[in-house]
């Protein structure tokens, strides 16, 4: 390849890292950890998750589906790191790239984008705040979590996040479940009048493949995906393949694909993140 031809493919790669981060820089952290439905949309996409494994057919009491989900012990994962392949579309727009993602445990979450080698954003969420830096505009944002809970309508900040990361189910504690069976897969779903949530789990293995929060006033939903389920040394069965959906009445629907790879837990990574005294504070 000759220097016209990298100058093109550098070019091509800022204009791409640049809607990434322009698309997504309210909602992106979550976006860079999960995101798509079965459904289907005009922008193509890649192979997302498979069906189940052994489809259910009894539908099961509520009580024992939830025990199944509570039973997951994700207590002695202190620390995560993984690198990712990420795939990222709304608004009639989609673009792909890779990330690093580093996860500390009730601290912080960081993670690097990148599009052919050139860093579009890097972003670190605290349990009270999201800092996200724009490489490419010189520019950086900083919000409080609490904006981005509201957006979606989210029951919880960091503890959701987390739970997210973890692929661990989060519970409104004042709203009674209801069990039926959904496209295969068992579901538990219930209201509390003015927040619907849905879990769907698989036969027999009962892992979490999908939790759903609906704020039923204006329709604001955010559903989370987990799928390819591996064994993981100090995580257990563990899902290397991450979606999530949004809808807001300001943004739209927003998609994101994640396939984890190089996944370790309890092994300790240095991260940084320093804001350049140069660049522009955006809101």
């Amino acid at each position: 390849m000759d220097r016209t031809d990298n100058g093109k493919a550098e070019r091509y790669a800022r204009l791409s890292a640049t809607s990434l981060v322009n698309k997504f820089r309210y909602f992106a952290l979550f976006l860079l950890l999960i995101g798509i439905s079965a459904q289907d949309s005009g922008c193509r996409r890649r192979k997302g998750a498979s069906g189940p494994a052994k489809p259910a057919t009894e539908v099961l009491p509520a009580n024992f589906l939830q025990d199944k989900l509570r039973s997951r012990d994700v207590s002695g994962i202190q620390t995560l790191s993984a690198r990712a392949d990420i795939y990222a579309e709304g608004d009639g727009q989609a673009v792909s790239a890779n990330a690093n993602i580093i996860w500390i445990r009730d601290s912080v979450l960081w993670v690097n984008v990148k599009k052919l080698g050139i860093e579009a954003a890097r972003a670190l969420v605290t349990k009270d705040s999201v800092y996200l830096i724009n490489r490419l505009d010189k520019t950086y944002t900083i919000q409080g979590l609490e904006s981005l809970q509201r957006q979606y309508s989210l029951p919880d900040g960091f503890g959701l996040l987390q739970s997210a990361v973890l692929a661990s189910a989060w519970f409104f504690p004042d709203i009674s479940l209801q069990s039926d069976i959904k496209e295969g897969l068992h579901r538990l779903s219930g209201s509390n009048g003015s927040t619907g949530t849905e879990y769907k789990m698989e036969e027999g293995s009962y892992v979490l493949r999908s939790e759903t929060f609906v704020q039923t006033r204006d329709t604001r939903v955010v559903t989370f995906g987990f799928d390819r389920y591996k064994k993981l040394a100090g995580a257990g069965f563990f899902p290397y393949f991450r979606s999530i959906e949004a809808y807001s009445p300001e943004t739209g629907t927003l998609r994101l694909q994640l396939q984890l790879s190089d996944v370790e837990v309890n092994v300790p990574k240095n991260y940084r993140f320093q804001i350049p005294e140069h660049y522009e504070r955006i809101e």
